[in-house]
């Protein structure tokens, strides 16, 4: 997919990174979503889902990668 430049190493994420989105679910039933409509950065996300965490108790959100295959 273009746009997407994940960091070689995975585990080693990079602010500037692209390609990344928030993802959710709720702690106490079995709903989950992803935010797949705004691609930003790592840092973008990680500071959204941040922001989204301390606003919701009852959900939890973080920065995740948009795989180039929407079926993996």
């Amino acid at each position: 997919m273009a746009g997407i430049t994940p960091s070689p190493n995975t585990l080693v994420k990079k602010d500037q990174d692209t390609g990344y989105i928030v993802a959710w679910k709720k702690k106490y039933a079995f709903e989950s979503g992803k935010f797949a409509d705004e691609v930003m950065t790592y840092g973008e996300a990680k500071e959204k889902a941040e922001a989204l965490n301390a606003k919701h108790d009852d959900q939890v959100f973080w920065a995740e990668l948009l795989a180039a295959n929407p079926h993996l």
